[in-house]
C-alpha cells in the first residue's frame, strides 16, 4: 500500500475552475483498479492551495492511474497553472488503527 501526500499550489484565478474539473473526475478516479482513496480539497482558495491525499494499492496501480487519458487530460489543463507541488509517494508500513 503507498500514499501520496502533500499539497499543491493552482493559481488563485482558477481555482473554482481546478475544484469543479476536480468533482467532475473525482468518482471515476476512485473506481479505478487499485484505488483505496482519492482526494483533492482545496484548503485555502485565495492562496490556491489543495490538500493532496491519495491511497492506491501498489505504486504500479498508481502508475497506471497517471497515464490514464482523464489523468493526462487533467494536468494537461491544469498543470501550467500550478504555482507548486510538494506531493511525494509514501510506503505505507505497519498500518494500525488509532489508538483513541
Amino acid at each position: 500500500m503507498i500514499f501520496v501526500a502533500g499539497s499543491m499550489s493552482v493559481q488563485p484565478a482558477h481555482i473554482d475552475e481546478f475544484e469543479a474539473a476536480v468533482a467532475a473526475m473525482v468518482d471515476g478516479v476512485r473506481e479505478e483498479d487499485g484505488c483505496v482513496h482519492y482526494s483533492l480539497l482545496v484548503e485555502n482558495r485565495a492562496a490556491g492551495l489543495v490538500n493532496v491525499l491519495e491511497m492506491w494499492e501498489s505504486e504500479e496501480k498508481l502508475k497506471a492511474h497517471l497515464q490514464t487519458e482523464a489523468t493526462q487530460t487533467f494536468f494537461g489543463r491544469f498543470g501550467p497553472l500550478l504555482t507548486g507541488m510538494n506531493a511525494q509517494v509514501y510506503d505505507a508500513v505497519n498500518p494500525r488503527g488509532v489508538p483513541l
